[in-house]
């Protein structure tokens, strides 16, 4: 890249990353490869490492990326078990490959960013955090921050369920200790989540009453066994492994065809629709349960969701599908629209996350004493999503108005946390102490995607984590990847204004 490596007088700027999920220990991994740039730390809520592929550990969790697209570009795993990877080979992957790069030594644990404030005097972040070991507060300076705190880790978990009276939990927090052998069990969600443990946990049950609160759109998933042999092709023979890894990529990115209107992805759209109707028709021949498995919406609006044994598992015996609004909760029992009860030992809730209001409120105090929680609000301005005009020196990597309908988010980490390594090599290179985009780069790039969405099914009726609460569509990939890594390929200076070092 023939990047700026140190300040003239030799000095690196102290960086501070939040979250050692597959975002913040790329940022660290980049930092020393490419800047060679150890004045870092990086700050962990949890006990260990692993963001998403710590904390749901659910039966059945794994990747609906193929797994030779889900590992870091520059850290290829010729190892992969399956098509598709689960959990504890994803989480698995992810901390060998901090321990090569000797991330582990920067992490602090069990430490929680309470607050992050921009001092413009200082021309540095100040941080509050605590040590949740001890109860102790400390603040320390950065002068660059990373946010590396990913959209699946709040919880989403609606107050009526409150009043259930017996075990229950959040799919991100598994109850482990808890049998489920020969147990009533209820599910409640039918995203992803559910679309898993479904399968997973339905011949221990008694019976199991699923709450569907929108039908999804499911395609067969293919997970063959990885052989010894292609694991030694991909690991001896030059360019077999790249040459999958570049193929699966562009296959996913070519799917994007399917998310839009226009008339020219016409015969995508339709191919794509017919490959989940055909699957479906053949796997339920219910007509009643194939109807109320049915999503009424265009096919992409909500995320498309892999699975070849979800819907099979719906037509069991022990397997009872519910459309109706849940009511009312009391006891042990569920009360639905339709007048009719549940009675269930066990909640199961496959509520989703806390995608679009990610960061509290009071959290991030960017230039000017703004709160970042309420000026990215419903309209988040920033520079490709991954910086802003009210926030110098901050990096977000996947943060608000992010969204991935179609191919692998590591993909999309990378790239972001390239384009920061360039910007502060940007910065040291013309001896600047900050930077920041400009208010013009970051609302032409809004402008973009609102046009962009016009001609994608984001952009309907429907409602789902693309969308905002009223209904305005942020996600941010709004074309394809590759036509995001062009737009970050370089730095262009005209967006950025920055603040000489004394």
């Amino acid at each position: 890249m023939g990047l700026t490596t140190t300040y003239k007088d030799g000095s690196t700027p102290k960086v501070v990353i939040i979250g050692a999920g597959f975002s913040g220990i790329c940022a660290g991994i980049r930092l020393q490869t490419l800047l060679n740039l150890n004045t870092f730390e990086i700050f962990e809520l949890e006990h260990e490492l692993g963001g998403t592929w710590l904390s749901n550990t659910y039966p059945g969790c794994a990747c609906d990326v193929k797994s030779i697209n889900y590992q870091f570009s520059f850290e290829p795993n010729y190892e992969w078990s399956k098509t598709y990877a689960g959990q504890q080979e994803i989480w698995e992957y992810l901390k060998k490959t901090a321990r090569k790069y000797n991330i582990y030594e920067k992490i602090r644990f069990r430490t929680e960013i309470k607050h992050a404030e921009w001092h413009e005097d200082l021309q540095q972040w100040v941080l509050d955090y605590t040590n949740l070991q001890t109860g102790e507060q400390h603040q320390t300076r950065a002068d660059i921050v990373f946010s590396g705190m990913g959209p699946l880790r709040i919880p989403q978990i609606p107050k009526q369920f409150d009043a259930f009276e017996g075990p229950k939990w959040h799919t991100a927090q598994w109850n482990h200790d808890y049998d489920l052998t020969g147990k009533r069990v209820a599910i409640v969600g039918s995203g992803a989540s559910a679309i898993q443990v479904v399968p997973s946990i339905v011949d221990k049950v008694k019976t199991l009453e699923f709450y569907q609160r929108t039908a999804s759109y499911i395609v067969p998933r293919r997970n063959a066994t990885n052989s010894a042999l292609l694991k030694f092709m991909f690991k001896y023979i030059p360019f077999v492994h790249f040459l999958f890894y570049k193929l699966t990529y562009w296959g996913s990115e070519f799917t994007i065809r399917a998310f839009s209107s226009k008339k020219r992805h016409t015969f995508v759209r339709m191919v794509a629709t017919f490959l989940a109707w055909s699957f479906r028709y053949w796997n339920v021949r219910d007509p009643v349960l194939r109807k109320k498995l049915t999503p009424t919406y265009v096919m992409g609006c909500r995320r498309i969701v892999v699975s070849s044994d979800y819907l099979p598992t719906l037509t069991k015996k022990n397997v009872n599908v519910h459309t109706e609004t849940i009511t009312g909760v009391k006891g042990n029992s569920l009360f639905l629209k339709d007048g009719s009860v549940q009675e269930v030992d066990v909640l199961i809730l496959a509520t989703g996350f806390h995608v679009q209001d990610v960061l509290a409120e009071n959290l991030v105090i960017g230039k000017d004493g703004k709160d970042m929680a309420k000026a990215w609000g419903q309209n988040p301005k920033t520079y490709y999503g991954i910086t802003s005009a009210d926030t110098p020196n901050m990096f977000l990597l996947l943060g608000p108005s992010t969204g991935l309908g179609h191919n692998s988010v590591l993909f999309m980490i990378e790239t972001q946390v390239d384009f920061a390594i360039k910007a502060i090599s940007f910065m040291m290179k013309h001896n600047l102490s900050s930077i920041q985009s400009t208010d013009k780069a970051c609302q032409d790039f809004v402008d973009e995607v609102d046009e962009k969405m016009k001609g994608m099914v984001w952009s309907s009726s429907c409602k789902s984590w693309y969308q905002n609460d009223e209904g305005r569509v942020t996600a941010l990939w709004w074309s394809s990847c590759s036509h995001y890594w062009w737009r970050l390929r370089k730095i262009k200076p005209d967006h950025f204004l920055g603040v000489k070092r004394l």
